[in-house]
């Protein structure tokens, strides 16, 4: 019977606040995850929609604008997105970092990086 006595309070306690502090976690960075990769699939369509014509950063921020109305990103805004006219054509620079509040007064800073299209000219 001596080996058969299972958890005991303190570790399932320990347990649960690790179980506690991973779940918080993941239930507030998955939104921002979420939103990052709705706006990889946005730029792509706009990329796909606008390659090949003669486009302005203003026309592709408008169609931007549109998506991201319609796909409710929230974790970003869109002057947080660079566009620029560059000699291949209209480049997307959407790199950006967003902060969301953890607990107490520990916050997370997610930073996404590399996220860079080309919308080649005709």
């Amino acid at each position: 019977m001596r080996k058969q006595q299972g958890i005991g309070m303190l570790p399932a306690l320990v347990l649960l606040g690790v179980a506690s502090v991973i779940g918080t976690a993941a239930v507030r960075l998955m939104p921002i995850y979420l939103d990052n990769w709705t706006l990889d699939n946005i730029i792509e369509d706009v990329v796909a929609e606008y390659s090949g014509k003669d486009n302005t950063p203003a026309q592709v921020r408008s169609a931007l604008s549109r998506h991201f109305v319609t796909n409710r990103v929230e974790s970003i805004s869109l002057r947080d997105i660079e566009i620029t006219s560059e000699r291949e054509g209209v480049v997307i620079d959407a790199s950006y970092e967003t902060r969301t509040k953890l607990f107490f007064n520990i916050d997370a800073i997610v930073k996404f990086e590399g996220n860079t299209f080309v919308i080649p000219r005709s």
